[in-house]
């Protein structure tokens, strides 16, 4: 989607290499009237605000589940906007006059409700608000043109987008007193919001010259040579600054993104230092708070990207065991100058998790720092209330063998990987065939839209292609993916088994409803573990045969029987028609939700599923049973 300059922006345009910028009030988004599906999830909003005030919470996430800015994908067969326009950017939604052209406006004025509302309620509640996003992020391009002397820092990742993409320099004043204005109406329209924690580094976001830029050390050559503290200080500084001037007094926390191994972290230990020394407190980066640099003991942030190990399954409510094992108990902190105790609790996990984890906390609150076999007994006895007496065990042992799940899949977390694959790269409903490039565009039509791919149709058509990495890349890949799944689906299995048990066991049939429907959740779970298993498995064969450059026999002898690979590779595609066949019988054997589907077809993303799933799954065995004879343009077949 693309907005047309205004003449007042056309004439700035073909004016003098001047590029003045006017000082002009935040413009006010306007109140609008909320759609019947708004005024549904504000009632959801509510009902997870109160579940998180039982559950301990003094602030909650004001930007957690709100409708994400679509209009952000421009051009729009990039992929990249799908990493933050689910991170509402207030610059966006409370945009000053300059920046107002180049967004959408009755986006901007939906969200702005949805907020005020959303504050309402917390305001009802006695709770405070918590602002997660990414900053500095991108702007549209047209606003560079117009403006090119506030261009900051490139800030995509070049394998994962199609287009370069720049947020702005906040080393420019007028940038500080575009994000200033923007601040300050952000909190008169929402005084509950305390705290802040910005993501940066990531997700379309960045400041210029730090090292950890995706593109590379860049930024505006006017400020190369700035030191970076007085470059991040007086940027956060002037944030909170603004909210003074409305108000306010926060509380400002700024994350880069935690590095990998092969990645470059955003700041020395020294940088850090001097950043942290230049603070006031009551702003932090990277954990550390100004002006002594010590430890920051406040509120943390949601986390708008994690979803667990088995999202896209839906509803397998598990108390989060860690503390068992860890005895670090999911308690407030209390800030060492003081200050009241403060908890966030994300609002982003669903309902049922969320009033479920409530039940586990009203239970077990009194045993969270007691040692081992006193937190594990309480947690027995919460299983009673759920599961009865003769199913306490079974349950407890259910939710011990998940926890091991998880915690065994992390070995393959370049980011959740089912996340990654059965949703960003639609291995749950995109065919496994040996010549993907001959399938059309019409076969195509319901997946590869959805497919996090920014390069051409050759990686695209790779099953293990995601967002640019092959992480699971190579025959060794495959065989070290397949032993992680070999152990967890028996976690997974055994988990299913107890709950069958307790199923059986109750004669309650609601009871019985409740466990019958969460075994299927667990069975959906496994369907997607082994569809996983199947497509870095069939993509690691393929990659090795064609690398062969094989000749099929056109006549073979009387006699030949099929290779060892050619019968590998077709069980393959076999064993994933016959699983994706069950995990759509799966999701018809119940009207309950078993994945997170989008409402409607025009909701579906990159980031979630669409509606019709069920269809695209029909869509997918059927081509690839269209395709078998494709195999003997790889393999001799055989002539028994």
């Amino acid at each position: 989607m693309r907005f047309p300059i205004p003449a007042a922006v056309l004439l700035v345009l073909l004016a003098p290499a001047i590029f003045p910028l006017t000082s002009a009030a935040a413009s006010s988004p306007s109140t609008v009237a909320l759609s019947a599906f708004d005024a549904s999830e504000l009632a959801v909003f509510e009902r997870k605000a109160t579940l998180a005030k039982r559950l301990g919470a003094t602030h909650v996430p004001l930007t957690d589940g709100l409708p994400v800015a679509k209009w952000q994908f421009q051009p729009a067969d990039d992929p990249y906007p799908a990493w933050f326009i689910q991170r509402p950017d207030f610059l966006k939604l409370f945009p000053p006059a300059e920046v107002r052209p180049f967004v959408d406006t009755n986006y901007g004025d939906r969200i702005v409700t949805i907020l005020e509302e959303r504050c309402k309620i917390l305001r009802r509640l006695g709770l405070k608000a918590h602002w997660g996003s990414n900053i500095p992020q991108v702007l549209p391009e047209a606003f560079f043109t117009a403006y090119p002397q506030l261009r900051g820092p490139r800030v995509d990742q070049p394998n994962r987008s199609k287009v370069a993409r720049f947020s702005l320099c906040v080393d420019e004043p007028e940038t500080l007193r575009l994000y200033g204005e923007a601040m300050k109406a952000l909190l008169t329209r929402c005084p509950e919001i305390e705290t802040f924690a910005f993501l940066t580094q990531d997700s379309g976001s960045g400041f210029c010259w730090v090292p950890a830029l995706y593109p590379g050390l860049n930024g505006n050559s006017e400020c190369k040579d700035r030191p970076m503290a007085d470059r991040i200080s007086s940027f956060l500084i002037a944030l909170k600054d603004a909210a003074k001037q409305a108000g306010q007094d926060v509380e400002i926390s700024l994350n880069p993104i935690t590095p990998r191994q092969w990645m470059t972290p955003s700041f020395s230990p020294e940088q850090l230092d001097a950043i942290a020394h230049k603070l006031p407190r009551g702003i932090a980066v990277q954990g550390r708070e100004g002006p002594d640099g010590r430890p920051y003991q406040r509120v943390g942030t949601s986390d708008a990207y994690a979803r667990g190990a088995f999202y896209p399954v839906v509803g397998l409510v598990l108390p989060d065991v860690r503390w068992l094992r860890t005895g670090r108990a999911p308690a407030p902190r209390a800030a060492t100058d003081g200050a009241p105790e403060r908890r966030l609790i994300s609002l982003r996990s669903e309902e049922a998790v969320m009033e479920f984890n409530a039940r586990v906390f009203d239970a077990t609150k009194t045993s969270l720092r007691g040692n081992a076999v006193e937190r594990l007994t309480a947690l027995r006895a919460f299983a009673v209330t759920e599961a009865g007496e003769t199913g306490a065990d079974d349950l407890v042992e259910a939710w011990l063998l998940l926890d091991d799940a998880e915690r065994r899949l992390e070995a393959l977390d370049f980011g959740d990987m089912l996340q990654f694959g059965s949703v960003l790269n639609r291995w749950i409903n995109r065919p496994m065939v040996p010549f993907p490039a001959d399938l059309s565009a019409a076969d195509k039509s319901y997946y590869r839209p959805f497919l996090f791919q920014a390069k051409g149709e050759e990686q695209a058509e790779d099953l293990i292609d995601i967002q640019g990495m092959r992480m699971f890349e190579g025959y060794g890949a495959k065989l070290l993916f397949q032993r992680v799944i070999e152990i967890v689906v028996p976690s997974v299995e055994g988990a299913l088994k107890r709950s069958r048990k307790i199923r059986d066991a109750a004669t309650d049939p609601a009871v019985k409803a409740r466990w019958d429907l969460f075994g299927r959740r667990l069975e959906v779970a496994i369907c997607l573990l082994h569809s996983a298993d199947n497509m870095v498995s069939y993509q690691a064969q393929l990659d090795r045969v064609k690398g062969l450059a094989p000749k099929p026999e056109a006549n073979p002898v009387l006699g030949v029987q099929s290779s060892w690979d050619r019968t590998d590779l077709m069980e393959t595609a076999r064993k994933e028609i016959d699983n994706t066949v069950r995990l759509s019988r799966l999701l018809q054997s119940t009207p309950q939700p078993m994945l997170d589907l989008a409402p409607i077809a025009e909701e579906e993303t990159i980031m979630r599923l669409g509606p019709d799933i069920v269809a695209q799954l029909k869509r997918k065995v059927d081509l690839m049973n269209a395709h078998w004879r494709d195999y003997d343009r790889l393999f001799t077949a055989p002539n028994p």
